[in-house]
């Protein structure tokens, strides 16, 4: 990490810092969270395109 500047080292030890302090299973429930609103969102997409006739060719 020394041949890096001192502003990048510095951003990496905040960045080191802030994932030490993560609360893992906080993490895990907020990745869980996000992956069922993205499931939704695909299904929604779906949904929209099949209505609106994009899926005929």
């Amino acid at each position: 990490m020394n041949d890096l500047d001192f502003e990048k080292q510095f951003t990496h030890a905040l960045f080191c810092q802030q994932v030490e302090n993560i609360d893992i299973n906080n993490a895990k429930q907020l990745l869980i969270d996000l992956h069922l609103l993205y499931l939704g969102q695909q299904t929604m997409f779906t949904m929209l395109i099949k209505q609106d006739g994009f899926m005929e060719r």
